[in-house]
């Protein structure tokens, strides 16, 4: 049995694309979507009247020359072929061009929409493909606008519908990124904040346990803190917390997770990372904030040398979060009670 498509199957091919060929021949000649010179150019392509495309192609070759005048007179002798004292001819003729203008006006409509390409419209495209009188284009180009139009408009409806939910969905999404983002950020620094610690640490641990992925954590406090309070106000602590918070940020590596602890403490969570690792960052991080000095803005006064003490665990298989958080913390205060401004590694 054959493959090659049969002639029906060809008929219908050539009269969608007649279609969609004359709004192209347009667009090509920098021609206006005017209904005349779309009628003109349809016909032109359905190659039913040679006489008709002499003309035109003798226009195409000097398309600087087309002008409206030019086509109305083709069109009216070769398309309606009206006569001066013909009334009815020229009512025909009105219909006709009042027609095409409205199938431009639904085809701009439906231009990317799935009712421009469905059976009931490739149907009357190819017979109006086929059609060689005003009366029989008429008739096709009129249930074509009917059957569109209410498309459109239930299209127009739901468009409009969609428009406003969309917005509705679009605004409670931003609004629920918002309550996300402060449930899970630190006022203060804008770093993540405790609960969201708690998160990643059971997932780092549930990492550990199925991909044996090592990790570690640090944990750091401020040195001398309350004395910072005490000796410049609340405000000018929280400015302090705000500076370590920011130099801490400029050394993190990407996979790192920084986080407020709470008060005056930081935690950082170092996926995939040993200990030697783990202590090369925490000791930069030391360093960097031993070089910090800050003062008061307004009065321009030093607050004084500010420093941290950092505690390091790795995690061990079968550790709890808990577990792994106490020993991380008593590492910290044995860095404190050894003297401050020192990293200790866990036991």
């Amino acid at each position: 049995m054959s493959d090659s498509p049969t002639h029906q199957q060809q008929s219908d091919d050539s009269a969608a694309e007649l279609f969609r060929l004359s709004l192209s021949h347009l667009g090509k000649y920098r021609l206006s979507i005017t209904p005349v010179n779309y009628a003109l150019i349809y016909f032109y392509l359905s190659g039913d009247d040679l006489s008709l495309n002499e003309k035109l192609d003798e226009l195409f070759k000097n398309i600087e020359k087309w002008t409206d005048e030019k086509a109305k007179k083709l069109f009216d002798r070769y398309i309606c072929e009206c006569k001066p004292d013909s009334k009815e001819n020229e009512k025909l003729r009105q219909e006709l061009l009042i027609t095409v203008a409205n199938i431009l006006g639904m085809v701009v409509d439906l231009a990317g929409k799935t009712a421009i390409s469905n059976n009931s419209l490739e149907n009357h495209m190819k017979n109006l493909s086929v059609s060689k009188t005003p009366s029989e284009i008429l008739h096709i180009a009129s249930e074509i606008i009917s059957e569109t139009r209410s498309f459109v408009d239930e299209t127009k409806k739901f468009e409009a519908t969609l428009s406003t939910s969309s917005h509705v969905i679009q605004t409670l999404k931003h609004e629920l990124d918002d309550a996300r983002r402060q449930a899970s950020k630190d006022s203060l620094t804008g770093l993540n904040n405790r609960r969201m610690f708690d998160k990643v640490i059971s997932t780092a641990i549930d990492s550990n346990v199925n991909e044996q992925e090592p990790f570690c954590l640090l944990l750091l406090d401020v040195d001398n803190f309350k004395e910072i309070n005490d000796n410049h106000g609340h405000i000018v602590g929280d400015k302090v917390l705000i500076g370590i918070s920011n130099v801490l940020k400029k050394h993190m590596r990407g996979s790192d997770y920084l986080c407020r602890y709470g008060g005056e403490e930081f935690a950082v969570i170092m996926t995939e990372t040993h200990i030697t690792g783990a202590f090369s960052v925490a000791e930069n991080l030391r360093k960097s904030i031993d070089k910090l000095r800050l003062k008061q803005v307004k009065t321009g006064d030093q607050i004084g040398k500010v420093t941290i003490s950092l505690g390091i665990a790795c995690y061990r298989n079968g550790e709890s979060a808990a577990e792994i958080i106490d020993r991380c913390d008593t590492a910290m205060y044995r860095a404190k009670s050894l003297g401050k401004n020192r990293t200790v590694i866990a036991d």
